[in-house]
């Protein structure tokens, strides 16, 4: 499908239907399905029917391959989206994954035998059981709804859907309050009361009568297990899987664009797309912000030149910045947290339509899987691994310079370690103008999933995979998805793997930042970015804007439902907004994220109320 004929508005974007998944029991009849099969004719005409078997349907967009649909003989498996064999994942590439050989596995082996970009549905003994699994790469997204006598799976809920479906969702008040503390909640938790968020790597059944909670598959025993043995093939390895399984992820689109920020990570990424024997078509866009810290256009040209492929460089004023574009209008199930630039969202747009792109690549995540970590906890990783040997080792004094502290801190932690396992706390939101009422609604910090057994982790190789977590939210809505298919090669589940695999301490050698990545694909990078030792930042371009809008956002938030509610501190936000806060402080730095938490409450309806002590939420 043409980039160019894909929907432009972020409230299209965010409605968009590239695939839906029915089940029920095929002996009841069921009013929903009638009507959802007659709305689809008329709200998602490219939609077509790509499975159908007694109980199960599968519409997809048959020209889109991020929506591609298959199946195995028996109606006991669909896949949807990109899946591939693990075992055949080379430099080459990989081969799709067959889902006769997948329908026999676990679901633990099944998601073991495949990766990509994938949601699956399962057919569970009887006729009316079904298993919904989602990849651990998470680039599929997956929210699953109870209608009457059927129960759907979609990337999105548009209206025209949930009202064929007799579904009515309510804002969840307490999660909701969950999330202001910690934003990151939504990737793996639904904010709405009738919708399941499906969180990467997990599983959620339907017996016919009610949804399950989620069961977590991935990471497994052989990901969470400490210490990390020193393989000496490990770096080489990484660097395979990370050729094969961006090329493998490319090779599903004609053409690609590719965010090339003049960083490493989409450095390594442009480098395994454009070393490929036979590389795909494709064009690189680099943003450039006229403020300290953000313009890196000289490294991105040096690796653009060093490949040959063209790019185009979009300067980005924040005076031109504008967040209502993004946030007046339908908003998705899940606040709108990554790509909250409107003039980032509309130039990726621009470009993947300029050059009939198929995807937009980019380099998200590397930060996370190579472990740039400014921390001393690190040489306590290795002091764990080497015991007292680690006391004398180069490992603990590198820490301390990318740390920025004494190696005195260093050793303390490393002894204290000893007798006391150390457990870093919970990262908390780090914002100040939470109210008193979304405290005492929110109760214990939510954290995700993957981490209920990190107990037992190394402290530095425990916040890694924090980290990796983390970037689920680069999965959630954002306008370039509705544009083209938006992947994050770097965030592949074997790419994890292989990286968790090598001990923190060997990913961080070195006094600079993510120091054996670098090494590993030093031949694909220029000196500029090979010898670099700060990354681009982009800190003053975003306060500049949150400063250019501040008319916006105070009206918004300081005359809106979460402030009137007792969730937001008006106070607060009012100081944070202040000249004298946006200019020597970082009280406003998650000003933007309460916005888009303010635009999604209004429009899932939660209301201002007479009765201060009451909340009013609407279904809709």
């Amino acid at each position: 499908m043409s980039a160019g004929s894909h929907p432009l508005s972020p409230s299209d974007a965010y409605s968009a239907l590239g695939y839906l998944g029915l089940c029920w029991d095929p002996v009841a009849e069921s009013a929903s399905l009638r009507r959802i099969l007659a709305a689809l004719a008329v709200e998602a005409p490219r939609l077509k029917l790509q499975l159908s078997h007694p109980g199960l349907m599968v519409f997809g967009e048959a020209d889109a391959p991020r929506w591609s649909v298959d199946g195995d003989r028996e109606g006991t498996l669909a896949l949807i989206g990109t899946a591939f064999d693990t075992a055949s994942l080379g430099e080459a590439g990989a081969a799709r994954a067959q889902p006769d050989c997948l329908a026999g596995m676990t679901d633990l082996a099944l998601l073991r035998a495949a990766w990509g970009g994938f949601v699956a549905i399962r057919r569970r003994g009887g006729a009316s059981g079904w298993t919904f699994l989602r990849e651990p790469g998470g680039t599929a997204p997956a929210l699953i709804a109870e209608g009457a006598g059927l129960v759907l799976l979609a990337p999105s809920l548009p209206r025209w859907l949930r009202e064929a479906a007799g579904i009515a969702p309510r804002i969840d008040v307490p999660m909701l309050a969950r999330a202001l503390f910690n934003p990151l909640l939504p990737t793996w938790r639904s904010l709405l009361q009738g919708v399941h968020q499906l969180p990467a790597g997990c599983a959620i059944d339907w017996d016919g009568h009610g949804i399950g909670a989620a069961r977590t598959l991935w990471p497994g025993p052989e990901v969470l297990s400490d210490p990390v043995p020193e393989d000496p093939t490990a770096p080489a390895h990484l660097r395979s899987t990370v050729i094969g399984c961006v090329r493998a992820l490319a090779a599903r689109h004609q053409r690609v664009t590719l965010e090339l920020s003049g960083g490493l990570d989409s450095a390594i990424v442009l480098g395994a797309l454009a070393s490929a024997p036979e590389p795909i078509d494709i064009s690189c866009v680099n943003f450039a912000v006229a403020h300290a810290g953000g313009d890196e256009r000289s490294e991105a040209r040096a690796v653009a030149d060093r490949w040959g492929v063209r790019m185009i460089e979009v300067a980005a004023d924040a005076r031109e910045l504008r967040f209502e574009d993004l946030l007046l209008g339908e908003q998705p199930v899940e606040p709108v947290l990554f790509g909250l630039d409107p003039i980032l969202e509309r130039a990726s747009v621009g470009v993947a339509q300029a050059f009939d792109s198929h995807a937009i690549f980019t380099g998200q995540g590397g930060d996370a899987i190579f472990c740039n970590l400014p921390t001393p906890l690190v040489a306590v990783d290795h002091a764990r691994a080497m015991g007292w040997r680690a006391f004398g080792s180069r490992v603990a004094y590198d820490a301390a310079m990318r740390a920025h502290c004494s190696i005195w801190r260093v050793h303390a932690l490393m002894l204290v370690d000893r007798f006391a396992p150390l457990r870093p706390p919970p990262q908390s939101l780090p914002g100040m103008q939470l109210g008193a009422r979304a405290a005492a609604l929110a109760g214990p910090l939510s954290r995700h999933p993957w981490l209920a057994g990190d107990a037992g982790m190394a402290p530095a190789r425990r916040m890694q995979l924090g980290a990796i977590a983390n970037c689920q939210h680069f999965h959630s809505p954002t306008w370039r998805s509705g544009a083209a298919a938006l992947v994050h090669p770097l965030l592949a589940r074997p790419i994890v793997e292989a990286c968790l695999a090598i001990p923190t301490y060997r990913l961080a050698q070195g006094s600079g930042n993510r120091a054996l990545a670098r090494q590993l694909f030093a031949d694909w990078l220029p000196e500029c970015v090979r010898t670099r030792r700060d990354k681009g930042d982009a800190t003053n371009y975003y306060r500049r804007a949150v400063a250019e809008n501040v008319p916006f956002l105070r009206e918004l938030l300081l005359d809106g439902v979460l402030v009137a509610h007792g969730l937001l501190d008006g106070a607060g936000i009012d100081t944070a907004l202040s000249d004298a806060s946006l200019i020597w402080s970082y009280e406003s730095r998650l000003i933007v994220a309460y916005a888009s938490f303010e635009a999604w409450a209004r429009y899932w309806g939660l209301e201002r109320s007479g009765d201060s002590g009451a909340f009013r939420v609407r279904s809709i």
